[in-house]
């Protein structure tokens, strides 16, 4: 399950902002777990999947406004 991202959303209709979001409310949604079942790998794992993601966040957020 490590790193699951639905392959038709990105086929059909692209990366959109709210698949985004929906992906880090899920992967926080896993580190809650993981930091009560005291798993320091899945935690770490986790954390690189949110970092990730919001990297792509970000960058969807910063382009924002420059298309003419």
């Amino acid at each position: 399950m490590s790193g699951y991202r639905s392959k038709n959303t990105a086929v059909s209709r692209g990366v959109t902002l709210n698949t985004l979001k929906d992906e880090l409310y899920s992967l926080n949604m896993r580190l809650l777990l993981a930091m009560q079942h005291h798993n320091e790998e899945a935690q770490e794992d986790i954390r690189a999947q949110m970092a990730a993601v919001q990297a792509e966040i970000d960058q969807i957020c910063s382009g924002v406004g420059l298309r003419h």
